[in-house]
């Protein structure tokens, strides 16, 4: 997986990322004051861009990401949780099954057109978990936390 983690994928989703940001707080700036960053922008920015990184279609994108938060929010009862961790898992798997016809240039695509039958589909299901788990809120929290930071340190903005 490290290649789909490189310096240039990353630089080939800037224009992306930026688009989205940008979406996102000119939504914000329209919702009028006070603004919400963590509503507006900190919810959603991380999730639409694992979503380009993992490959998730860009129609499918809200569908993704409503199944996944449902699997993982830790409100909602453990029966809930498993019902809804199910349609996730469905998602993905059908997801992982249109990669293996045509791999798309998104991490699943990526590892299944240089390893093939060799990354199952399970491993591939569980990567997206991972990837969902480890990035969505910590990113999340790193906006909200970064511009918390820079409020309370204004003479940090330019650096």
């Amino acid at each position: 997986l490290t290649p789909g983690f490189t310096l240039r994928k990353m630089q080939r989703m800037q224009p992306y990322i930026e688009q989205i940001v940008t979406e996102r707080l000119e939504e914000m700036e329209q919702a009028g004051s006070p603004a919400d960053l963590v509503e507006f922008v900190a919810e959603k920015v991380p999730g639409a861009v694992l979503c380009e990184l993992i490959g998730v279609p860009r129609d499918d994108r809200a569908t993704f990401l409503q199944l996944c938060h449902a699997h993982l929010d830790g409100s909602r009862s453990q029966k809930r949780r498993a019902v809804a961790g199910e349609a996730f898992s469905r998602y993905l798997l059908a997801m992982i099954a249109r990669e293996r016809e045509e791999p798309g240039e998104g991490l699943i695509g990526s590892v299944v057109a240089e390893y093939g039958d060799e990354a199952t589909d399970e491993e591939l299901r569980g990567f997206c978990v991972q990837v969902m788990l480890a990035g969505d809120d910590n990113i999340s929290g790193m906006i909200g936390l970064g511009v918390l930071a820079l409020l309370r340190h204004p003479e940090q903005i330019d650096a």
